[in-house]
């Protein structure tokens, strides 16, 4: 395992309850590494020099601009590596090894928070058909969902990820800070925020939608924005969400 962070806590924690030994931890952060090696009694390095080259696979779950940096340090020929990243390219690593592939768990992942693996969607890809093969298969030994697509594709799928997770959790940040200026605690939403997450999974969002855009329900609207008068930063995102909810719908009719 070739990087000590979050990706990297759930990718041993996953596999290694499949019996897939790890055989070394190689990390820059010398605190995260030993948190790691700890946790998973697997012994960690802080030199490339040490890795060992007869492992069957050489996960580098690192940041995504030093993804071509550690590979290249590997110094590995013919042994099968791989990256864990949802947006880069395949062809990073490309230099590094003649033997290359990604696998990518499309979930949000905290190190030290168990998830139950086998409902997580793995993206592979191979830089041949037998790689991405192997590669699916070593996948399916902890998810049921596993999807071989190309790089162009998987940065799409990352696009929305990103949209899905990180840009609606900004707007639980917004709405949290609507609430506290009135001593309201965020839980309140709790329960609107599982209900809205359990309808999107069960049929398009479209479908879904509620709310006074949906309605064209212009009083409320302009109501919201004047009550946002003094946050310009959240009324213009209120009113370009909406706007699009509006026109999104109108298509539908």
């Amino acid at each position: 395992m070739i990087g000590s962070g979050n990706v990297a806590w759930h990718l041993i924690n996953a596999f290694s309850r499949k019996g897939i030994q790890v055989l070394q931890i190689l990390a820059h952060n010398e605190k995260s590494a030993r948190s790691l090696s700890r946790t998973f009694s697997v012994p960690y390095i802080m030199d490339p020099v040490q890795l060992v080259k007869n492992a069957d696979l050489y996960l580098v779950a690192v940041q995504d601009d030093h993804i071509r940096e550690v590979s290249l340090r590997l110094h590995l020929k013919k042994q099968f590596l791989v990256h864990t990243s949802g947006f880069s390219a395949i062809d990073l690593l490309s230099g590094s090894s003649i033997n290359t592939g990604v696998i990518w768990p499309l979930q949000t992942l905290t190190a030290g928070k168990n998830v139950e693996y086998g409902n997580i969607p793995f993206f592979i890809e191979g830089q041949s058909v037998a790689t991405a093969g192997k590669l699916s298969r070593f996948a399916g030994l902890v998810s049921e969902q596993v999807f071989i697509t190309d790089s162009s594709t998987r940065q799409k799928i990352h696009l929305a990820a990103v949209i899905a997770s990180n840009l609606t959790n900004q707007l639980y940040s917004i709405s949290a800070s609507i609430l506290e200026r009135q001593d309201i605690p965020f839980g309140v939403l709790a329960p609107l925020i599982l209900e809205t997450a359990i309808k999107a999974g069960q049929q398009h969002p479209l479908q879904s939608q509620t709310g006074p855009a949906v309605r064209r329900d212009m009083r409320v609207i302009e109501k919201h924005m004047e009550l946002l008068r003094d946050d310009p930063a959240f009324q213009d995102i209120y009113r370009l969400i909406t706007e699009n909810i509006i026109h999104l719908h109108s298509q539908k009719k």
